[in-house]
C-alpha cells in the first residue's frame, strides 16, 4: 500500500496520468474514463487513444477517479456508499482506490464496472448538468439530382439524438430523453415530348413531402421500469396527411440497457389529431379526426463488432373513438463506419395510415442511403 501511495504522489505531483503497458511502453497524459473493458486515455505524444484495459500493467492517476465494481448491485439509496473515490492505482491486476481519509479498497481488475473522473461522478450523481450536457447521436444526409429532358431531386436528412443520464453505463438509471427529426423531400418534372402528331410523353410533376419529428422523456423509477411523456408530429404529401399530431403519456420496461444492447417495450394513452388536406386544397373532403388512441411499441439497437450498429422499431397506434384511423410505424437500418466519426447508412422506414383520403395509398415505403456523422 506504502508503494502504491508513493507512485500516486508521484503521479500527482507531476500532474500527469501514467500508463505502463504489457511490452513496457510508458504513456503519459490523462485518463478520461473506463467503460466495458476499454480505458479512453489522451497521450501528450499520441492524442486520443482508446486501450483495453487487458493490456494495462499498471495505471495510477493524479486526479479522483469514481470506480465502480461488476459485483456491487448499485441502486440510487446506496450508490454514494458503494462506489469508492480517489486516486487510482493499478497493479498486479489489482485496481486500488485511495480514499482521501487515507483507507484503501480494492478489488480485482477484471472486476471493474467502470471509471468515471471525480467531477463527472458527482455531476451525473446529482443530475447537476444542464441541458446541453449528455447528448449523443447521429445526423445523415443523403441527396440525389438528376437533370436532362426529364429532371428529379430528391433530398433527405436525420437527427437522431439520446441524452441519458448518468452519462456512463453501471450507474443507476436516472433519465433519458429522445429526440428524432426527419424530412424527405422529392420533386420529379417531365416534359410534355411531341413527335410529330404523336404525343410520346404527358408533362407531368410528381412531388414527395414527408416530415416527422418526435420528443420523448423517461423518468426512471427502478433500474428497468421507466414512466415516460412524449409528443410527434407527422406530415406525409403521399399519404394526405397535412398533419398528425399526437401527445401522451405512459410506462415502459427496459430490458436490456446499454450502448452495445437497449431493448425497450413502451405503451402509452394519447391525444392524436389527424388532419387531412382538405376540399379547398385537394377537392376530397377529408374531414380532420381527434383521436383517443394509445401507442405500443418497441426499439432495439444493438452494436455488433467492427463497430457496425443496427436499429430496429415498431409503434402501433390502434384508435378507440374512430377505429378505422390506426396508424403505425416501422423501421430498421445499418450503419456502417468509414472514417472517425464518417459512417455509410442504408435505412428502411414504412408509414401505415389506416383511414387515408380517397385515391391515397395506406403505406409510405422508404429506402434510404446517406452519410452519416456520429455526435458524441
Amino acid at each position: 500500500m506504502w508503494a502504491q501511495t508513493a507512485k500516486v504522489d508521484q503521479a500527482a505531483k507531476s500532474d500527469k496520468d501514467r500508463i505502463t503497458l504489457g511490452n513496457g511502453d510508458t504513456l503519459t497524459g490523462k485518463v478520461g474514463k473506463v467503460v466495458y473493458g476499454n480505458v479512453s486515455f489522451h497521450s501528450d505524444e499520441l492524442g486520443d487513444l482508446t486501450i483495453p484495459l487487458i493490456k494495462i500493467e499498471e495505471m495510477h492517476t493524479a486526479t479522483e477517479f469514481a470506480a465502480g465494481a461488476k459485483t456491487e448491485r448499485l441502486t440510487k439509496k446506496n450508490v454514494a456508499e458503494q462506489v469508492p473515490v480517489g486516486k487510482i492505482a493499478l497493479e498486479n491486476e489489482t485496481l486500488s482506490v485511495m480514499l482521501t481519509q487515507g483507507a484503501v479498497r480494492e478489488f480485482p481488475v477484471k472486476d471493474l464496472n467502470f471509471m468515471l473522473d471525480e467531477q463527472a461522478y458527482r455531476r451525473d450523481l446529482h443530475n447537476q448538468s444542464d441541458f446541453l450536457y449528455g447528448w449523443y447521436g447521429t445526423a445523415t444526409l443523403g441527396a440525389t439530382v438528376v437533370t436532362s429532358t426529364n429532371s428529379a431531386q430528391t433530398y433527405t436528412g436525420t437527427v437522431g439524438l439520446v441524452r441519458a443520464i448518468p452519462t456512463i453505463a453501471g450507474l443507476p438509471a436516472g433519465s433519458k430523453t429522445i429526440l428524432n427529426l426527419s424530412a424527405s423531400y422529392g420533386l420529379a418534372k417531365d416534359p410534355e415530348i411531341v413527335s410529330g402528331s404523336d404525343v410520346f410523353q404527358t408533362a407531368s410533376v410528381t412531388k414527395t413531402d414527408i416530415l416527422h419529428g418526435d420528443l420523448e422523456y423517461d423518468k426512471f423509477f427502478t433500474p428497468m421500469v421507466f414512466g415516460l411523456v412524449s409528443g410527434s408530429a407527422d406530415h406525409n404529401f403521399g399519404n394526405g396527411l397535412q398533419l398528425q399530431q399526437a401527445y401522451g403519456a405512459g410506462v415502459g420496461w427496459a430490458i436490456l440497457r446499454s450502448p452495445q444492447n437497449d431493448l425497450a417495450v413502451r405503451a402509452s394513452l394519447q391525444y392524436e389529431q389527424q388532419q387531412f388536406y382538405n376540399g379547398i386544397t385537394s377537392g376530397l373532403g377529408t374531414p380532420t379526426e381527434n383521436l383517443v388512441s394509445a401507442s405500443i411499441g418497441e426499439t432495439w439497437s444493438r452494436t455488433f463488432p467492427h463497430s457496425i450498429k443496427f436499429n430496429e422499431y415498431v409503434t402501433l397506434n390502434p384508435t378507440f373513438n374512430v377505429v378505422r384511423a390506426y396508424s403505425g410505424v416501422a423501421g430498421a437500418g445499418f450503419l456502417f463506419p468509414v472514417y472517425k466519426n464518417l459512417n455509410f447508412s442504408v435505412t428502411t422506414t414504412d408509414n401505415y395510415l389506416g383511414d387515408p383520403p380517397e385515391g391515397f395509398l395506406r403505406n409510405t415505403f422508404q429506402f434510404t442511403t446517406g452519410v452519416t456523422y456520429t455526435l458524441k
